[in-house]
Parts: C-alpha cells; sequence; structure tokens
C-alpha cells in the first residue's frame, strides 16, 4: 500500500497539470454535492445544544369523531395535562417538554434593539415559553447562573434565561423588563445559532407565567352534536420527547397505545359520543425532511418519506455524475499515454487485475486531495451565503429574527459526514477511473506497444 501510494505521487509530481486539472475537477464536484450534505448534516446532526436529535420526538394529537370526514386541523397542541398524566408516565420517556416556539412570542425588553434579516432596527426579542424538561433536551451553554427550577415553574413566577446577547445589551442586571414586567434573570446562556431552530430564542421563560399572552391550557373548543366543548389533553403545547437510550419510535408507539385508547374512552364516555385520540410522533429526522407534504396530509410511513429524500439524493448524484464523464475523459487520455508502460509491465508478468487496482488506488489518491479540497470549499461557501435570505428560510421561520448566524464546527464535520465524504470520492473515482482503465488494460502487449510507436 505505501509502495502504492509512493508511486501516486510521484505520478503527480511527473504530470502536474494533469493532476491539477484532476485535483479541480474533483474538487468542484464533490464542493457541489457537500453542500447538500453540510445543510443535511445541519439540519439533522447531534450537534450542541440540540444533542438529543437522534433520541427526540415530536407528538402532535387531533381529537375526531370516529368516522369524522370533514376538515379539521392537524397539528394540533397538548396540555401540561397532557404531559404529566401520560407522556411523563411512560417508562420509555426520559423527558416530555411542553414548548411554545419562539415564533409565536413577540416581546419588547428596555433597552434591547436588534437588526432584523431586512436590516430594520427593532427593539422586540423573540421567547421560548417552556418547563424545566426543556433543559434535558438541548444542552444550553451556561455563562452564569441556572436553568429556572420545578418550584419557579410550577408557581408561574417571572423569572427567565437569556442569551449573552440580551445581558450584553441589557446592561448584565438581576432583571429585565419585558413588555412592562419585571423579570428576575436566573441564568445566562449563550446565543443558539439560527441554524438550530428548536433551541433558539433571546428568552426562555416559564409558560405558566401570566400576563404574557401564554395560554398552555387554553383547550380548543371541540364541536361535537351541535354544541363546543373543552379536551383536556388538547392545549397549545408543542411536546417533544426525549426517549431513554435504547428506546425508539416504535417502542413509544406500542406503549402509548393502551394509554391512547383508555383516554379515547374517557372522553367518549364524557361527550356521550365516541371520539378519537389520535397521536402522530415523529423522529427529529422525519420531523425535517418534509419536502413536499403540506400541513394536515396524514402521514403515509417510510415510502413517503423515502420519496422526499429523492430529488437532493438525484442531485447529488448529478454533481457527481457530470463532473465524473469529464474526469473519465482526462484518465482515458492519461492511459493512452501510458499503454506502453503497461504493456512493458505485463510483458514481465504483472496481472491485468495488479494493474487495474494500481491504476484505480492511484486515482484514488487525486480523487481524495480533490475531495479534501472541495470539503474545504464547501465549508467556505456555506459560511459565506450564511446570512442569504433564501438559506436562512431552509432553518428559520419568516417571523424568527433570531438571527445569530453563527457556525460550528461541527456543523462541517461529524463523523456521518465524513463517510459522506469519502463515499463520495470512491464513488466519483469509480465512474471516471474503471472504464478508461479497463478498455486501456484489455489491448494485448504488441497492438499497446505498436500503438505508441
Amino acid at each position: 500500500m505505501i509502495k502504492i501510494i509512493r508511486h501516486a505521487f510521484a505520478l503527480i509530481r511527473e504530470d502536474k497539470l494533469f493532476s491539477a486539472i484532476y485535483v479541480a475537477g474533483t474538487a468542484v464536484a464533490i464542493a457541489s454535492a457537500m453542500v447538500i450534505a453540510i445543510v443535511f448534516n445541519m439540519l439533522l446532526a447531534d450537534i450542541p445544544p440540540e444533542v438529543n436529535r437522534s433520541r427526540t420526538l415530536y407528538v402532535h394529537g387531533r381529537f375526531l369523531p370516529v368516522g369524522w370526514t370533514g376538515d379539521m386541523p392537524y397539528h394540533q397542541g397538548h396540555s401540561s395535562v397532557a404531559l404529566d398524566s401520560c407522556y411523563r408516565r411512560m417508562k420509555c420517556v426520559e423527558a416530555a417538554a411542553g414548548v411554545i416556539p419562539a415564533m409565536q412570542n413577540r416581546y419588547t425588553i428596555a433597552g434591547f434593539g436588534t437588526t432584523d434579516r431586512q436590516g430594520t432596527e427593532q427593539s422586540s426579542v423573540s421567547a421560548i415559553a417552556t418547563d424545566p424538561d426543556f433543559y434535558r433536551l438541548y444542552e444550553l451553554t451556561f455563562l452564569s447562573g441556572r436553568p429556572f427550577s420545578e418550584k419557579e415553574f410550577r408557581d408561574g413566577e417571572r423569572v427567565c434565561v437569556v442569551t449573552d446577547k440580551v445581558a450584553a445589551k441589557t446592561g448584565g442586571g438581576s432583571t429585565v423588563d419585558i413588555n412592562g414586567k419585571a423579570f428576575r434573570v436566573v441564568g445566562v446562556v449563550k446565543a443558539v445559532s439560527a441554524f438550530l431552530g428548536e433551541a433558539t430564542a433571546d428568552v426562555y421563560m416559564p409558560y405558566t407565567v401570566e400576563g404574557m399572552g401564554l395560554y398552555p391550557n387554553n383547550h380548543n373548543p371541540f364541536r361535537i352534536a351541535e354544541r363546543y366543548v373543552d379536551v383536556t389533553y388538547d392545549g397549545n403545547l408543542n411536546v417533544r420527547i426525549l426517549l431513554h437510550e435504547g428506546f425508539t419510535l416504535k417502542d413509544f408507539d406500542a406503549e402509548l397505545e393502551p394509554l391512547r385508547q383508555q383516554y379515547s374512552a374517557v372522553i367518549s364516555s364524557q361527550l356521550g359520543e365516541k371520539v378519537e385520540w389520535a397521536v402522530n410522533a415523529r423522529t427529529h429526522f422525519f420531523h425535517k425532511i418534509n419536502f413536499f407534504r403540506p400541513d394536515g396530509a396524514d402521514d403515509q410511513g417510510l415510502a413517503m418519506e423515502a420519496k422526499n429524500l429523492m430529488p437532493p439524493a438525484i442531485l447529488m448524484l448529478l454533481f457527481l455524475f457530470l463532473p465524473a464523464i469529464n474526469l473519465s475523459g482526462l484518465v482515458s487520455n492519461r492511459m493512452e499515454a501510458r499503454r506502453a508502460e503497461m504493456a512493458i509491465r505485463k510483458a514481465f508478468g504483472a496481472k491485468r487485475r495488479t494493474l487495474l487496482n494500481e491504476v484505480i488506488s492511484e486515482n484514488l489518491m487525486l480523487t481524495l486531495l480533490g475531495g479534501i479540497v472541495g470539503w474545504v470549499l464547501s465549508a467556505l461557501f456555506v459560511a459565506a451565503i450564511r446570512n442569504n435570505q433564501v438559506f436562512l428560510e431552509i432553518f428559520v421561520s419568516a417571523d424568527q429574527s433570531v438571527m445569530d448566524t453563527g457556525m460550528q464546527f461541527q456543523m462541517f464535520f461529524t463523523p456521518t459526514l465524513f463517510i459522506i465524504v469519502f463515499l463520495c470520492c470512491v464513488l466519483l473515482n469509480l465512474m471516471a477511473a474503471l472504464i478508461p482503465a479497463w478498455r486501456s488494460l484489455r489491448n494485448s502487449i504488441v497492438e499497446s506497444l505498436n500503438q505508441k510507436r
């Protein structure tokens, strides 16, 4: 192997123009595909503070009369009653956080000003209203202080956790004025990048605080038999579940099913008509990979999700395949120039398979060099466009103005991303080198020597 590597670098030094063109072509191909891979990595990988993405479920519920065929909102939230009496009692659940997302909560803080993505100065901030379990799902970096406690949450105290940006602009005091109400600052965290949209906000507060327009248990009126009733499990909270290690979505659904049936029976008894509590839980992967399904469509399983992944997968293959055609032409010309060399080596007993493996290994070295350059180019490109409006829309809601667009190393490098880069290099190398090398080595020794003459 060491001999092959040395020989490969000797060939690179021998034909510098060919090597430069080959590496550049590979870099462009890999960079194009890696831009898509990096975007997927930022959406899906376990990146601080969203370190539990692989164990997180997003749960939605709805209440419908059995046999209902009319229109009903699909993504209905839960109440704190559902969290306490159902999800938090499940054995597979490590934590269950109720969240009112930042995009729904806009407040003003005295002395605080930000610039939104259009460059307009504004004094409003975004706030995530949640409970203590939120800090078990997301490992926010506390620069000082602590999360609000269970007691502070239950008592509905006006406490909050703010980012270092808010603390710096408001003087870092022990209190902040939010919508004219004094909140005690119990902790300061490092601002979360907008590319980690589930955990990013300026302020984190309990949803039990009154007077802030937060109504977690505001049960949506449910119409049945020409009358409206409240359903206790129905509310305004988004539910995020952290599963214990070793448990899966299938385990969660299996444990939830008897509880779901039991609650459906209780509600049906109270209402005097059979009602179904339908629960839809999705992993982080399928929560994010949702390109073409409109809100309100039913989940149709892995086949539907696989179909959603086809466009970016096809695009990545095109980014690799089209440059591979050009690189294949370069390799073919190179092999033509080396036909006499290969003929002489075959005359001295070298096997065709040995020569073929050597050619592929030599080209793989060039491809890996191009892959490294392409990886760097893709990272620079993503970093350069991180403030672009269209790019931000992939990660951040249009009405969310938390615009700390800083990037972490984990966004560009994870073990999974490394494997993707390596496989892209191998695939590109095989497409570009295998066919021309095989065709060249099929020629007889005499024919190759005469061709050189």
